[in-house]
């Protein structure tokens, strides 16, 4: 990488046509940065957003006609793709159709391709296996001069004489080398439903702007994608780099002068975390220069008073916190959490001291959790100072990571179950109260709905022993879900009093400005209790 030059320098030869293609994710990070970095190398850049996230639909044959069609109309040179393994499946069938509409060179980044580069490269040219800032770089320009590109670092290529496995690159120390996201309409494409929305009117009407500031975790849960990613990656560099706060504060300030509407930024790093110095640098520079309300990832175990204090005066309004399970022992054992309850109850404890909402997230659906452990869940949520949105997700079989490996190896899932074959992502944003789940799974929602609305524990417990509870679990999840709706509102109001915004209707607000039909979407599993005090 050291003979290669800087992000900025212009193609040393003739400018490429290049189309980016990210799928459910109009925020992409990736392709927001991949626009400029190519276009301030002199190349003609096209980037299409296949659909948004929380629109959790499959697309139709009719949508990918539409994509195939404007990809072919641009006649590109290059197709660089962002692949998350729930939609690898679509991104094979146009990568296919791209590449004989068109004979551009195909090629995948992302999260599935790092898992899986093998399996990839029967649809793909190339795998991109780490950050894709320096391949992209050093692919155009070796495409750009007619030159063969099968041995740049960081990439599996597919050739005539099979799959060349290059070593991984290095990964990029200062963050600040990257060029500013590209917040304009020029040169972007966005596919909404059924139709192709006006890209400029979409963004004037975004009450929420997404942003991460750092790369990497600190934390490698068995779940999770840096499960994979950090051991591969180990010895090319420090896991974990942070922007600038200077380069964080020109996005934030660009994203709020080219968007009105924006009521909330939202920082994406998988845990915001950073040392004293930063923190107190961004708080300060946030206050004066943004001032708007900000959610972020927080994790029970790094919960710090002091820092929570400054980041409540400089506008914190919401944090999620992956809790996964009540249950000690799941979350050490098949997690790799090693969290305390008590723990998790004093962060919850801290947040709510400095007038931050907490939005918990569990996973259900473990064949490794026991009614000991979900009894544990129960009690948790119980204990938990209220109110907190609770937020349940159903396990998901991401490909490579521990959890999924240990459960194939254990036969309780098949390889159908993994998701880049499974496909849960499009239908299931969680599991908590759907009317089409199993009763053995609506026992539990039942009785973790009653928990987090404020339900006395004894009570809850009393009454699950009993015969009524079983005959009748269909029917008491009708009325939870009846529950579920006055809390809601209940927390519309408190908010709109307390003029502050909403988290769940702006989530709303920003997921659907596509005029998603009613019932397009799944509701997402926020509940709020009723029965306490608002923070």
């Amino acid at each position: 990488m050291a003979d290669l030059p800087p992000l900025e320098a212009r193609a040393p030869g003739r400018p490429l046509r290049v189309a980016l293609l990210t799928f459910y994710n109009y925020q992409s990070h990736a392709i927001r940065i991949f626009h400029p970095l190519l276009k301030q190398r002199g190349h003609e850049v096209n980037s299409i957003f296949f659909k948004n996230s929380f629109t959790y639909v499959y697309p139709t044959a009719e949508e990918e006609d539409m994509v195939v069609d404007l990809i072919t109309r641009l006649k590109p040179d290059l197709v660089a793709m962002s692949v998350w393994s729930t939609y690898y499946q679509l991104a094979a069938r146009l990568s296919r159709r791209i590449k004989a509409a068109t004979g551009a060179v195909i090629a995948w980044g992302g999260i599935h391709p790092q898992t899986c580069p093998e399996e990839c490269l029967a649809d793909a040219d190339l795998a991109c296996l780490g950050e894709g800032e320096y391949v992209l770089a050093e692919l155009t320009d070796r495409l750009s001069l007619g030159q063969p590109f099968d041995d740049i670092e960081g990439c599996w290529v597919r050739t005539p004489a099979g799959i060349v496995k290059n070593p991984l690159r290095p990964l990029i120390t200062d963050l600040d080398v990257l060029p500013p996201a590209d917040l304009t309409p020029d040169g972007k494409h966005y596919l909404g439903m059924g139709a192709w929305r006006h890209v400029d009117h979409w963004d004037q009407q975004a009450v929420s702007y997404d942003i991460m500031t750092v790369r990497g975790c600190p934390f490698q849960c068995s779940f999770c994608i840096h499960n994979f990613t950090r051991p591969q990656t180990a010895g090319l560099g420090s896991y974990i780099r942070r922007r600038s706060v200077p380069h964080v504060m020109r996005e934030l300030r660009a994203a709020k002068a080219a968007r009105p509407r924006l009521r909330t930024m939202a920082f994406s790093d998988d845990i915001f975390s950073p040392p004293r110095p930063w923190l107190e640098e961004f708080c300060e520079a946030y206050r004066r220069d943004i001032g708007l309300p900000f959610i972020l990832y927080s994790f029970p175990g790094m919960v710090d008073e002091a820092k929570v204090s400054l980041l409540g005066r400089a506008g914190l309004w919401y944090t999620t916190m992956g809790i996964q399970s009540g249950s000690e022992r799941v979350r050490r054992e098949c997690y790799g959490r090693h969290t305390a309850d008590e723990t998790i109850i004093e962060s919850c404890r801290i947040f709510r001291k400095y007038g931050v909402g907490v939005n918990l997230d569990f996973i259900g659906q473990n064949p490794y959790e026991t009614r000991e452990d979900h009894l544990a869940t129960l009690d948790l949520l119980c204990r938990l100072p209220k109110p907190f949105y609770f937020n349940y997700f159903s396990l998901t079989y991401f490909p490579g990571v521990g959890l999924t490996n240990r459960a194939l190896a254990d036969g309780l899932v098949t390889p159908a179950d993994v998701e880049h074959v499974a496909e849960k992502g499009y239908r299931l944003y969680g599991g908590h109260l759907m009317a089409d789940r199993a009763e053995e799974e609506l026992y539990w929602d039942v009785a973790y709905g009653m928990a987090v609305h404020g339900f006395p524990h004894g009570f809850i417990r009393q009454l699950m022993e009993t015969d009524f509870y079983r005959r009748n679990i269909r029917g008491l999840t009708r009325q939870m879900r009846r529950v579920r709706k006055v809390a809601r509102a209940k927390g519309r109001l408190v908010d709109r009093l307390a003029r502050r915004p909403n988290l769940l209707q702006q989530f709303f607000d920003d997921s659907n400005r596509d005029e998603v039909p009613a019932g397009g979407t799944v509701q997402p599993n926020f509940d709020n209790s009723p029965f306490s005090q608002p923070v």
